[in-house]
């Protein structure tokens, strides 16, 4: 990743930076001198993360909630008036069986309002700062989820299709502006959320360090692992890319 410039000190933003490939990429740019503004809803991970990082600034945030993001942004932009990198991490994994669960009690829309909702929310409202920075990279961590589903997360699934959809059309829409938009699509992770999961998986570390170099790249998506080869077998083998990736 490359240094900020010299004399000047580079302002992100990290949603869900409190644990996984948020925090793995707050601890990168806060080691490379940036001022990082750090937001998620666990109070005991934040203390945690300003403990580990001294100067680090953490705030709690719901991003499915558009006032609280608001509200962020009003305090970022009082310590920070312009934001040179926006990442969009904050969001969650359910396994959901419609034919197995109990559906009356389950809140179904939960991860399209934390992933796909809480993403819109964050850009929607850090944008004024995005458009006060020389030159300002969004990175919204997506899924390889979002190119092929998961059987055992279909609403998961979903909602990063969702913001695969929604990284194109702003990339669109930012250009003129200076504002680049980067993807990134991850395999599987080895963070809290997928300790239960049996097969490989990458390191939070390892993500966060190509996901900031692309975005720093101005890159349109960063695939790590397994799913770089995936938008070639969707193309050759469609039928087989859906197989092997629902299994996982």
């Amino acid at each position: 990743m490359d240094k900020p410039t010299a004399g000047l000190k580079r302002t992100a933003v990290v949603s869900g930076g409190s644990s996984g490939i948020g925090k793995a990429m707050v601890a990168r740019l806060h080691a490379q001198g940036w001022t990082v503004h750090a937001c998620g809803r666990d109070t005991d991970k934040l203390l945690t993360l300003a403990k580990e990082l001294p100067g680090v600034r953490t705030a709690v945030c719901d991003v499915s909630d558009r006032l609280a993001v608001r509200a962020f942004a009003r305090d970022v932009a009082a310590m920070s008036p312009s934001v040179d990198l926006l990442v969009s991490n904050a969001g969650g994994l359910r396994e959901i069986d419609f034919t197995h669960s109990d559906l009356s009690s389950t809140d179904l829309s939960a991860e399209l309002r934390s992933n796909t909702e809480g993403a819109i929310n964050l850009i929607a409202e850090f944008l004024p700062g995005l458009r006060g920075a020389l030159r300002a990279s969004i990175l919204i961590v997506s899924s390889g989820y979002g190119l092929a589903p998961a059987t055992r997360a279909p609403v998961y699934s979903a909602s990063k299709a969702a913001l695969h959809s929604l990284s194109k059309s702003l990339r669109r829409q930012f250009a003129p502006l200076g504002i680049s938009v980067t993807e990134l699509l991850p395999p599987v992770v080895d963070t809290p959320a997928t300790a239960h999961h049996d097969g490989p998986k990458l390191s939070a570390a390892q993500v966060a360090a190509q996901a900031l170099q692309g975005a720093l790249n101005a890159r349109e998506e960063v695939r790590p692992g397994s799913v770089r080869f995936l938008p070639v077998l969707l193309r050759i083998a469609p039928a087989l890319a859906e197989r092997i990736v629902a299994k996982t």
